[in-house]
């Protein structure tokens, strides 16, 4: 039988495996939007993103049932799915990148007052992969913002972001 958690840390990594999916699902909508909006490499970038936050929430998931807890799977809301233009999304982005670090530190500090130091350890991988996705949505959003000016600018970002899928 595994360790167990404390309460606390417990109701955290519950919330953060439904942070990690409502991620999924918000960069999912954003994915479409900007599909619509004829931005390929936006929307398949946010596809990737997407991805990624669903294997998170998974490992999150698998973390705790090694340590024989049971995970609370959460209700997840529909997330916005209009936005007026492309910076829009990325300004979302970036608040919502953001909000996840927020998240993240809380349970990992959570995890040091209680001595929990194999939450500790593994939390710690989620707090270094999140100063960069937090500085990726950054230059991106102050980029979009530099170019968004003219269409060709946007085409120009766009082009570029096929690239780094």
């Amino acid at each position: 039988m595994g360790v167990s958690f404390g309460k606390r840390i417990h109701e955290l990594l519950n919330k953060q495996i439904s942070e990690e999916f409502s991620s999924a699902y918000l960069y999912l909508a954003m994915a479409g939007v900007l599909k619509d909006m004829g931005l390929d490499g936006c929307a398949g970038w946010f596809r990737k993103r997407s991805e990624e936050k669903l294997l998170q929430g998974i490992k999150i998931l698998s973390h705790m049932q090694e340590r024989s807890t049971k995970v609370k799977l959460m209700p997840i809301a529909a997330p916005k799915q209009e936005w007026r233009a492309p910076i829009h999304i990325f300004e979302e982005m970036l608040r919502h990148e953001q909000k996840i670090t927020i998240s993240i530190n809380a349970t990992y500090e959570v995890a040091n007052v209680e001595k929990d130091y194999q939450t500790q350890c593994f939390i710690s991988q989620f707090v270094v992969e999140q100063v960069k996705r937090e500085y990726t949505a950054s230059s991106l959003f102050d980029k979009l913002r530099k170019m968004q000016s003219t269409e060709l600018g946007v085409v120009m970002f766009d082009a570029e972001l096929v690239q780094r899928i």
